[in-house]
């Protein structure tokens, strides 16, 4: 906590600090006593807060004002006061404070040696601090007259300084009672004496004017003094002449001291550029604030100075630096600060010795206390006035007027303190608090990003295997397999067990190999145990490396070597500490490990792509540490960067690093200074002065120095340097300051050219910098035969050939290289030069000469494993075209070189994964991708089957199942694709992984059979090609069998009668192009793409007998819109004009990735029998009888699929798989309702069978009554002996829809469907008649009863008619019975032929009220009276339905198509929505209007996609088949992946079914938690979800089936089925379902308007 004290006024307070400090003693004397109930929002509790002050923290001269000391003149020490003893200088008219010999031991040399101090003995000790109360007890009494004097008050002086009192007042913090206890009140600055002591030094060093200590008057104090006397001034002649002393640079060291300076660069945020602090024509240093001095004392002074001055003086400079950057340090043991203290006394003593009296001020002095504060406060850190200072700097920058700063800075203050407040108390824990940097925040500060676009290279061989084996041998889940591996090595090789050197070198070799086998077998086992990163790291990295010129790593920033080369800051060193294995020769078999320090240069940043995570890499030059290293006597490590080392382990990962940097040594420009920085453990603040300060660790001993102690009395030294060189002091004059104003005025101008023309040279260098963008190649080619066994330049032969395609030139390559050969090859050639011969097209290689600039793309600032997903794949930036890819020829294979240029990589997939942005890929209706990003994706398959999949095996069914996931994860990884694409995507990298083979084969081996000895080493072309695999690969391929083999295929690709000529595009990418030119409402079929396919750019036909079959397709088409063929299934018009059968792998004209079971809608089936199509193509059997049988075969599939879906039906209705007994509930009635659902009418004893008792059957009936639908409840007691009555069967409904179809022919007479009289006709339709007695019937579940007659609707003539037997929440009107059966009253079914008679005779049809009517629309439903704590929503809709919900209106509307696929009418009654405010049973259509509801959550999500929805009542339509049908339909509108939700009634419960139609999966979601048999074979697998919660009460499971589709759709990872299952019992209540009705009303009062 800082508070602010503002004191205005044009002057500092100075002593009256103490009256404004009063109100802040107040309240420290109240804190110190305590303050009562305090509450501790934390832990919710009141406490007694105290508080107590422990010492202040200011600059010295505030030091004065607030402790009261005297802090000038002769008690101008606060800690020594009285004992200060200075020593006033009668020349230079200064105290100087000389006397630190007390401080040393009794009998120390120093203190006999009076000539080399001021001539005199030592012999006092040193003084002892006062406490506290000697303080106070000194103070008191002393009366201090606060206000300023006037002006006419003369000022009081005292003659003799040493009379002058220790303090000038009572230091107001006496008013604590605790103050005088406190060992150390006021705290030195370490800060401000750390810039004062660098200022002298430097000043005096390089004599600076105004700075140095040094000067005529302080020559003649040391005559004065009697000591040094040969350094007296020589006033002989016109001008001074000053003696060069000790503590003097001469010229030359004076420019090696500011050229050090000037060649210094440091990391980013270690200090500010030196460069622009020294003056190379003035040599000096100006300009220097407070962090500067900070930097230049502890680090950069000691190294500039090595090599200049003499040794001792050099030595105690160095030592004195040294001591400033072990007392900063952040850990300071506490043995050592004794031994620092003796330490510090003898450097101050030396400085004494080689410097001037006049050198020594207060600063110098304060040094020798700072030892003592450390001991009893701690770290200087914690007490310096950095931290002030920078806040000073932000108050300075809140002053907008100059005339009253104060009152700018009070508004900014206190606008700021509210801004954090509301912050703090108003925004989230997740939001981004206004104003404070992006790389402020923790999560990004620890975060590793690049700080420069991606170059992308391609990397092979030995590299690659460095860089894999360093990432394997860091990683913590790879060690257990590293020591499974050298077990397995000891085993195998007993005679080399004891030698860890052999048994470490054989294990680099080989583990990387040894490790992908081991993993891909490991995961063969179901219950392996394989990380994931084990799992990706196994299978190898991307052989596409982005490489950078900076990398951020833990808030450090580190370039390369290059691109610090071209700028100010060095941020290219680094440092390691590795265990290493030690030994003394090669023949030493008892190696000994111990840690050992490693520096380098980074010279490449490499982020290693392993498909699901990259992994940043630095390749360095390392240096040798016998012969590059050393340390000398002041502590410096000291390496040669010339001398490099470790060259077969270059690599280090980014995170196991420290940053260092390297500063030329003056002595030797060969070797260079190792200057450590610490961990920065906060956040990094480039700008800010107390954050970029780098100090060390842990305190180290200061480096010895001869202290001369042979030295004693009055022995003369020799303090002169050796030369003629003199100082020269300018005489004065009256006019030396005009003089002096001109020099300096002079001096700036000069400094301003310099800068000037440094910028434009800058600028200069910077454009010439520039690389030219290298042109390609010519196109002409060459064949270049290059022998390389000798070590002159290479011989090389050339022929030139004209340019063609890699084919054709691939067959005449053969003969070219026999002409050009040099000469014939011996057997007994070596491997050596076999593997040198390299045969190359074109002078184009990919060493990086093509290499482009990267563009406007800048380096991905993604957040911690965060992608952006790409929606549009239309940007033409993720679409750039490769850049020529930089490949090392480091690692040449030795083999063959064909492609201009080189293999494909698609390095731009890499470069935007470096981004952190993933493509996402669209697909058209059939499920194919499409767009450009498909296209790139398959491109990018296409590199991993090139290079990941091995090609020595010998079917693509044999490869590890750990490569095919690999490449999927791959693909995952890049774009954004359903999971359903992973067959796809394993079958398009199958097709190109043959491709690839064939390539290799046919370009690489076919053309060279007569050369076999350049088949010894894979293509250089594909360097990802393993020499073993190529070998094995080679040898089948040039085998007899593979040559016939071979044959084969060609002759039946010669059998291909009509080839396409789409080349690479795919057939979806042709439907995508033919789809803009069909017209709306019509379908683009698989025989204008066939067509198409085979067309030229121009349009035309070039194969007769491809236009010969186009012919016959238009022939048939016609035929088929004529009406006088008809096609169906997969005997389509193609297949008919074609004259074969479909192959089950594809479907001609669409593509080989849509199989013919989703294109025909047919079942998966096995592969026709070959042998069929041969006797075809042999002419032994005719096309049209396997034709007919392959019709006859679809036909019992599809009767087949029919079945499956009515199985399915009858398995989630719950018709033939019984609900199995769950520990608490039975089994569920095998009854269809509709939709009503009541669970009160279920016996948790069980239903069903005769063993039910006292369940009422519910029969409807119709009448009419005073134009009011009515339905007659007829209740009948169901006993034991009464079994219920047998519904239809399977069979018998299918006959039913196929009477129905019958009748509904032209030639069945049609009849008038009237209702309450004959000039109401509603609509046409035909009787249905069943050879089963209408009291055994059923129409959609329900019994069909006497007086009612099965129809078949086929015309509505009036619209929103009502059917006189409505099924309720399923069908309501007339118009939406079209097509189905449903039950009509007999006398209201009229012939068609007597309705004239009939109006001439009119007759009223009605029927006896002989039972009990009962309105189920009745408009008395009590909507006025609701019950407590209704939702505002549906207390809303509530008093609105009682006002206009009377008279059979209703809340209707219709939902489109979008929902269920057909557009759905849905009403809403008054007695609907009283039960759904009264929590009684649930309506279909009330599910249905939430359903909708849910949609448009879905949409607002982006989840259309994942999921859909079907209709409740199509589950009670028609008879099975028509259920099937419809249940079918929605299932074929589904997305791939699309899972969809089916809530249906049982008639006496509602379910909940999730149905995945691509894994064949249904979830079985009971709210009574009962589970339902799984015991089927139509689908894979039905779930029974346990973890859902249990429904409350008997009548709440259509609310229960809501809340749970909500939770579906709220969970947009779709992980739902996992968190039912393992979230244990989980209970909705019923706050839960007022969220759901509380939705539903806000729904539902969208459409009152209607």
């Amino acid at each position: 906590m800082m508070l602010t004290l503002l004191i205005s006024g044009p002057k500092q307070p100075g002593n009256d600090i103490d009256v404004y400090l009063q109100p802040l003693i107040d309240d420290l004397k109240l804190l110190w006593n305590g303050v009562e109930e305090v509450y501790d929002a934390f832990r919710g509790e009141y406490f007694k807060l105290k508080a107590v002050l422990f010492w202040t923290i200011n600059d010295f001269p505030a030091y004065g004002n607030l402790s009261g000391s005297v802090v000038r003149g002769y008690h101008g020490c606060p800690i020594c006061v009285d004992q200060t003893r200075p020593r006033r200088l009668k020349k230079g008219n200064k105290l100087v404070f000389m006397r630190h010999r007390r401080g040393l031991p009794r009998h120390h040399p120093y203190r006999r040696q009076a000539a080399a101090f001021d001539n005199t003995i030592e012999e006092d000790l040193a003084p002892v601090p006062l406490t506290g109360e000697e303080v106070l007890a000194r103070v008191e009494g002393l009366n201090c007259e606060f206000g300023k004097r006037e002006e006419s008050t003369p000022r009081v002086r005292i003659v003799d300084d040493q009379d002058r009192p220790c303090w000038k007042k009572k230091s107001v913090f006496f008013q604590l009672e605790y103050w005088k206890d406190i060992p150390v009140r006021h705290n030195l600055d370490v800060m401000h004496i750390e810039k004062n002591c660098c200022d002298s030094l430097i000043g005096t060093l390089l004599n600076i004017p105004g700075k140095t200590k040094d000067g005529v008057a302080a020559r003649l104090d040391m005559v004065a003094m009697g000591i040094r006397t040969e350094l007296k001034p020589d006033v002989s002649g016109k001008r001074t002449k000053l003696p060069l002393a000790s503590w003097n640079c001469k010229l030359d060291e004076k420019k090696i001291v500011c050229g050090s300076f000037f060649g210094m660069k440091v990391p980013t945020g270690f200090s500010s550029n030196i460069r622009n602090l020294v003056s190379m024509e003035d040599l000096k240093l100006s300009k220097l604030k407070s962090h500067d001095c900070h930097v230049v004392m502890q680090v950069l002074l000691p190294v500039a100075l090595r090599s200049v001055l003499e040794k001792p003086v050099r030595y105690a400079i160095i030592r004195f630096c040294l001591f400033f950057k072990a007392i900063c340090a952040k850990e300071i043991d506490v043995s050592k600060l004794e031994q620092m203290q003796a330490d510090l006394v003898v450097t101050v003593c030396q400085l004494e010795k080689y410097f001037p009296p006049s050198f020594f001020d207060v600063m110098i002095h304060l040094t020798v206390h700072l030892v003592r504060e450390v001991t009893l406060c701690g770290p200087v850190f914690f007490r310096w006035m950095y931290p002030f200072e920078r806040y000073m700097k932000v108050f300075k920058g809140w002053v907008r007027s100059r005339r009253h700063p104060e009152g700018c800075i009070a508004e900014s203050y206190v606008v700021e303190e509210a801004v954090e407040f509301c912050a703090e108390g108003l925004l989230n824990d997740d939001a981004s608090t206004a104003g404070m940097p992006e790389n402020s925040k923790p999560e990004v500060f620890h975060a590793s990003n690049p700080l420069s676009a991606p170059t992308m290279i391609s990397v092979y061989g030995k590299e690659m295997e460095q860089a894999h084996l360093c990432i394997l041998q860091n990683t913590e889940d790879a060690k257990n397999y590293f020591s499974e591996h050298m077990e397995l090595l000891k085993l195998l090789h007993p005679r080399f067990a004891k030698d860890e050197k052999w048994l470490k070198d054989k294990q680099n070799q080989t583990f990387s190999a040894w490790l992908k086998e081991r993993v891909s077998n490991e995961l063969q086992n179901s219950g392996n145990t394989v990380s994931e990163t084990i799992r990706w790291m196994a299978a190898g990295p991307n052989n596409v490396v982005a490489t950078f010129s900076g990398y951020k790593v833990n808030g450090v920033e580190f370039y390369t070597k290059q691109r610090d080369d071209m700028r100010t800051v060095q941020n290219n060193g680094v440092s390691l500490v590795a265990d290493v294995m030690l030994v003394s020769s090669a023949k030493d078999k008892n190696p000994r490990h111990d840690d050992m320090d490693f520096y380098g240069v980074i010279q490449h940043i490499w982020e290693v792509d392993y498909y699901k995570f990259r992994v940043p890499l630095f390749k360095c030059d390392w240096v040798e540490n016998v012969r590059g290293i050393k340390v000398d006597e002041l502590g410096f490590t000291l390496v040669n960067l010339n001398r490099k080392g470790h060259l077969n382990d270059p690599f280090v990962l980014a995170s196991h690093v420290k940053q260092i940097f390297y500063i030329e040594d003056p002595l030797d420009p060969q070797w260079s200074v190792v200057v450590r920085l610490p961990d920065r453990d906060y956040k990094g603040f480039d700008s800010d002065e107390e954050e970029g300060v780098h100090i060390e660790e842990q305190a180290f001993d200061l480096p010895f120095v001869e202290t001369y102690d042979d030295i004693e009395g009055d022995q003369d030294s020799n303090y002169m340097r050796p030369g003629d060189e003199k100082i020269y002091v300018m005489a004065g004059s009256s006019t030396s300051s005009l003089n002096a104003r001109a020099l300096a005025l002079r001096t700036k101008t000069k400094e301003f050219l310099r800068k000037r023309g440094r910028s434009e040279v800058a600028n200069e260098e910077a454009s010439v910098g520039k690389a030219a963008t290298p042109r390609r190649s010519p196109r002409s080619t060459k064949v270049v035969v290059v022998d390389q066994t000798s070590k002159d330049a290479p011989t090389k032969a050339d022929v030139v050939l004209p340019r063609r395609s890699p084919r054709s030139t691939a067959r005449t390559s053969k003969d070219a290289l026999n002409n050009a050969r040099v000469g014939p090859a011996k057997a007994t050639q070596s491997k050596k030069s076999v593997a040198s011969k390299k045969l190359s097209f074109g002078s184009m290689s990919n060493s990086g000469s093509g290499k482009r600039k990267a563009g406007k793309s800048k380096a991905g600032k993604s957040k911690a494993g965060t992608m952006e997903v790409v929606e549009s794949d239309d940007e033409d930036e993720e679409f750039e075209a490769d850049e020529d890819e930089e490949e090392s020829n480091e690692n040449v294979t030795g083999g063959m070189r064909l492609l201009r240029r080189g293999m494909v990589t698609m390095s731009r997939v890499n470069r935007r994964l470096v981004r952190g942005r993933k493509l996402k890929v669209k697909y058209n209706d059939d499920g194919e991708p499409v767009g450009r990003a498909a296209k790139e994706m398959q491109s990018y398959i296409g590199v991993f089957a090139r290079t990941k999949v091995p090609i020595n095996v010998k079917d693509w069914r044999l490869v590890p199942l750990s490569v095919k996931d690999n490449i999927w994860g791959s693909i995952e990884e890049a774009y954004v694709v359903p999971k359903q694409w992973k067959k796809m995507v394993f079958a398009s990298a199958g097709q190109k992984w043959r491709d690839f083979k064939s390539k290799l084969t046919t370009w690489y081996i076919i053309p060279f059979m007569d050369s076999p000895e350049l088949f010894e080493f894979p293509p250089d072309d594909y360097r990802s090609i393993h020499a073993d695999q190529w070998q094995e690969f080679v040898k089948d391929r040039i085998s007899p069998q593979f040559q016939e083999f071979r044959q084969k295929q060609m002759a039946r690709r010669k059998e291909n009668k009509y080839p396409h000529r789409l080349g690479r595009k795919p057939y979806a990418q042709l439907q995508e192009e033919l789809a803009a030119t069909v017209p709306a409402g019509r379908k683009l079929v698989r025989t204008t793409m066939w067509k198409a396919a085979r067309q030229d750019k121009d349009g035309n036909y070039l194969a007769p007998q491809v236009q010969e079959k186009v012919d016959e397709i238009d022939k048939l088409e016609k035929e088929e819109q004529e009406g006088k063929r008809k096609f169906e299934g997969p005997v389509d018009v193609l297949t008919t004009a074609l004259g074969t059968p479909e192959y089950s792998g594809r479907v001609r004209g669409v593509g080989g990735f849509v199989k013919p079971e989703a294109y025909f809608l047919l079942p998966k089936r096995a592969r026709l029998n070959l042998d069929a199509r041969q006797r075809i193509k042999n002419g032994e059997e005719d096309s049209s009888s396997v034709l007919a049988a392959e019709r006859a075969q679809w036909k019992e599939e599809k009767a087949e699929l029919v079945g499956r879906l009515v199985r399915l039906e009858s398995l989630l209705m719950g018709k033939d798989k019984q609900i199995v007994e769950s520990p608490k509930y039975a089994t569920l009635i095998n009854d269809l309702g509709s939709g009503q659902g009541s669970c009160s009418r279920l016996d948790k004893a069980g239903v069903g069978g005769n063993e039910v008792e006292g369940v009422k059957a519910i029969k409807k009936k119709l009448d009419l009554e005073e134009g009011k639908l009515k339905t007659q409840v007829e209740a009948d007691e169901v006993t034991k002996e009464q079994a219920p009555e047998k519904p239809l069967t399977v069979e018998e409904e299918a006959h039913v829809m196929e009477m129905a179809q019958v009748q509904s022919s032209p030639t069945v007479q049609r009849h008038h469907l009237v209702i309450d009289s004959l000039d109401n006709i509603v609509a046409e339709g035909t009787i249905v008649e069943v050879g089963v007695d209408s009291s055994s019937q059923t129409v959609h579940g329900v019994p069909l009863a006497a007086e009612n007659i099965r129809v078949s609707v086929s015309k509505c003539l009036v619209e929103n008619a009502l059917l006189p037997v409505p099924i309720r929440d399923e069908i309501v009107f007339v118009s939406d019975a079209i097509g189905t059966c449903v039950a009509w009253p007999k006398d209201w079914v009229i012939p068609a032929t007597a309705v004239g008679n009939a109006k001439q005779a009119p007759r009223k049809y009605g029927r006896k009220k002989t039972k009990q009517w009962v309105d189920t629309d009745k408009d008395d439903d009590d909507l006025e009276h609701l019950p407590a704590d209704l939702p505002p929503a549906l207390l809303s809709l509530s008093k609105w339905g009682n006002e206009f919900l009377k008279d059979r209106a209703t809340i209707h509307t219709k939902l489109s198509k979008d929902l269920f696929g057909t557009e759905r009418k849905i009403a809403l009654f008054r007695s609907d929505l009283f039960a759904f405010t009264n929590v009684q049973e649930v309506a279909g259509d009330t599910i249905v209007m939430y359903m909708s509801f849910l949609r448009e959550k879905l949409k607002e999500s982006n989840m259309l996609n994942m999921i859909g929805f079907v209709d409740p009542s199509s589950l009670g339509v028609g008879n099975s088949t028509d259920r099937s049908r419809s249940f079918s339909a929605a299932l074929k509108r589904g997305k791939p992946g699309q899972f969809f939700l089916v809530p249906y009634n049982t008639g006496k419960h509602w379910i909940l079914s999730v149905v995945s139609p691509s894994e064949e999966l249904v979830y079985f979601m009971d709210p009574m938690k009962r589970r339902m048999d799984v015991t089927t074979d139509e689908w894979r697998t039905i779930v029974n979800q346990y973890g859902i919660p249990e429904q409350i009460g008997d009548k709440s499971c259509g609310y229960f089936i809501m809340l749970y589709m909500r939770e579906i759709v709220q969970d947009k990872e779709q992980n739902w089925t996992k968190k039912w299952l393992t979230r244990g019992d989980e209970k909705y209540t019923m706050q839960d379902v007022d969220v759901v009705r509380q939705e539903w009303a806000e729904y539902v009062l969208k459409f009152t308007s209607n």
